[in-house]
């Protein structure tokens, strides 16, 4: 599947790589049931930090300007590192999407490029360096590999040519799952309910609270998520929380940081 896809491009990575994407398919399927195939995207993130040097991975799908899914994480850490980025509504994962290539980062380029996302990261994470890769169908990004490591030292060539690999791989499964008619995974379509997780679900309350400060407040969609980030920033809390808030009335509009 990944692997004869990969051998098919004509320039040799797909035979240059193939013990990595053997020992990749390997992790995932061997992960996956008929009681954990709900959890695929989760099971392939777990799978990408097994076979590649970094200490957490997630996957997230793009669905509009400034907007994102997160699919899966390998574990709470990489699932709030996933948060954090949205919240601030910067960072590798945005950059990787809008430039199409893989986005290497460590603290100090953080802080210099994204100084709200560095705060929030150093915080409530372990990692010190990330690297943030496109998921692809044809030539077009739709989502994105996040990967992120406790070391100090960035993603080399070596590393990240592994992880456009694994990357690859990953898209592949996903749209088998969601296009029943491709190739298939070796995974039930019936497994794509990861689309209605409660992670999924918490990000769309952020679609609810934009339209809510929209309409309420008078503001466009972009202002509208600009202000419900800035207030979640200030409260100490992800955008997710503050958005759920929202939508439950346990927080007023009126409180929305307006400045």
């Amino acid at each position: 599947m990944s692997e004869d896809s990969l051998r098919g491009d004509g320039d040799g990575r797909g035979q240059r790589f193939s013990p990595l994407l053997a020992n990749f398919d390997a992790e995932w399927v061997g992960e996956v049931s008929g009681e954990t195939a709900d959890d695929l995207p989760s099971i392939l993130c777990r799978a990408a930090t097994r076979v590649l040097p970094v200490d957490g991975a997630g996957l997230c799908v793009s669905v509009g300007s400034g907007m994102r899914l997160p699919l899966g994480a390998s574990d709470s850490a990489a699932a709030t590192a996933e948060r954090l980025q949205f919240t601030a509504g910067e960072g590798p994962c945005f950059e990787a999407m809008a430039e199409g290539h893989p986005i290497s980062v460590d603290l100090a380029e953080m802080a210099r490029r994204w100084p709200v996302l560095a705060v929030l990261h150093q915080q409530a994470t372990p990692y010190r360096t990330g690297l943030a890769v496109p998921l692809r169908v044809g030539g077009d990004p739709f989502g994105v590999l996040d990967l992120y490591s406790r070391g100090s030292d960035r993603a080399d060539a070596r590393d990240v040519a592994e992880a456009e690999v694994i990357a690859r791989a990953a898209a592949d499964v996903l749209l088998a799952v969601l296009a029943p008619e491709a190739p298939g995974a070796g995974v039930p379509p019936s497994s794509a309910t990861w689309l209605d997780s409660d992670s999924v679900r918490r990000r769309r309350d952020v679609w609810v609270a934009i339209g809510m400060a929209s309409m309420t407040l008078d503001l466009d969609h972009d202002d509208a998520l600009s202000t419900l980030r800035a207030s979640a920033v200030g409260r100490e809390q992800s955008l997710d929380e503050y958005a759920r808030a929202l939508v439950a009335g346990d927080e007023p509009l009126q409180a929305l940081d307006l400045g």
